[in-house]
Parts: structure tokens; C-alpha cells; sequence
């Protein structure tokens, strides 16, 4: 009967031990949360509202809760301070004013690139002005080549052409002419003659 009353003892023991140590465990992991959005939250010495008040969080502040009792959660804030409040302050999604923060910094990473690209693009498009500037010049001589070019060859054309034209030229090209024929003329001529003669 007494080896009994002591397996029972044994066991009452055992079973204790696990309904005790399995929600102290649980309760006692530490894990980051954050105060929700209600303006400012009034912290405890203690798990409930006879403990008196020793500070305030704010709305989004970080805090690690510790420990929970009844409808109260022990937290760990200002890096080594603890407090109680009610776990209905407790929330493990970041606050409005965490959300804002983010979202405020996100803001600033983008309008930085924006300035960037601003810039990038302005000095693309100064580069392109450029660019477009001596393109134009380059049209603009190539057109004065052009312009110069027919000028030339029409100079040309015109000498060409008024060369024979002018009197000395065609006075010698005539004389030349004369004197070639007049030279040539009485060398064929008698070649004729003595060729009769002979027959």
C-alpha cells in the first residue's frame, strides 16, 4: 500500500511539474513587441492596476515582453528598465509611428535616386545639346563645302569656256591654223605636179 500511495505521489509530482514548467516556459521567452497605438500607456510595478504607475511608452515604442500574468505583461524597455502593462497595449506588428518612420526613410532613399537620376539625366541631356551643337556645325560646314564646291566648278566651267572666247586665243589659233595650212599647202601641191609629169 505505501509503494501505492508513493507511485501516485510519484506521479501527482511529475504531472505538476509538467503543467507548471510548460507555461512558465512558454511565458518566459523573451520576444520583441511594440506599445500599439494608443497615445501613451501607463506602466506598473506590478501585474495589475494596485501597483503604482512608474512611467509612461508612447505609442510604437520597441520594447521585449518578458514575462505574462493574468491579463498583464512584464516588458523590458530603455534597455535594462522593466515595467508591467496590459497585454492589449502589446502588439508584434511595428506602430503607426514605426510604419511611418519606415516608411518616411524609404521616402528619402527614393528621392535621393530621383535627384540622381535628375542629374544623370540633365548631364545626358547637356551632353546630347552638345552633341546636336556640333552636328550642326559639321551640316552647316559640309553645306559651305558644298556651296564652295559648285562655286569652284562653275568658275571653272566659265574659263573654260570664255578661254576660246577671247580674241588673242582665237587670233593665234587661226594664225596657227593659217601658217600650218599655208607650210603643208605648197608641199602638196607640187608632189602633184611632178607626179603628172612623170606620166
Amino acid at each position: 500500500m505505501f509503494s501505492l500511495f508513493r507511485s501516485s505521489v510519484r506521479r501527482l509530482f511529475l504531472l505538476s511539474l509538467l503543467v507548471f514548467f510548460i507555461p512558465a516556459h512558454s511565458q518566459t521567452e523573451q520576444t520583441s513587441a511594440y506599445i500599439n497605438d494608443a497615445l501613451v500607456v501607463y506602466l506598473h510595478s506590478g501585474p495589475g492596476n494596485q501597483f503604482r504607475i512608474v512611467g509612461t511608452l508612447a505609442a510604437g515604442t520597441e520594447v521585449i515582453r518578458l514575462n505574462e500574468e493574468n491579463d498583464y505583461a512584464q516588458i523590458q524597455y530603455d534597455t535594462n528598465k522593466t515595467a508591467w502593462l496590459p497585454k492589449e497595449h502589446l502588439t508584434f506588428t511595428p506602430g503607426l509611428r514605426a510604419q511611418l518612420s519606415l516608411l518616411q526613410t524609404t521616402l528619402t532613399e527614393q528621392n535621393a535616386k530621383i535627384l540622381e537620376l535628375e542629374q544623370a539625366n540633365n548631364q545626358y541631356q547637356a551632353d546630347l545639346n552638345l552633341l546636336s551643337q556640333e552636328r550642326d556645325k559639321i551640316q552647316e560646314e559640309l553645306t559651305q563645302s558644298k556651296r564652295q564646291n559648285e562655286r569652284l566648278s562653275t568658275e571653272i566651267s566659265e574659263t573654260q569656256a570664255s578661254f576660246w572666247q577671247q580674241p588673242m586665243v582665237l587670233g593665234g589659233a587661226i594664225l596657227l591654223f593659217g601658217l600650218l595650212f599655208g607650210l603643208l599647202l605648197p608641199k602638196l601641191i607640187p608632189q602633184r605636179r611632178n607626179s603628172e609629169r612623170w606620166m
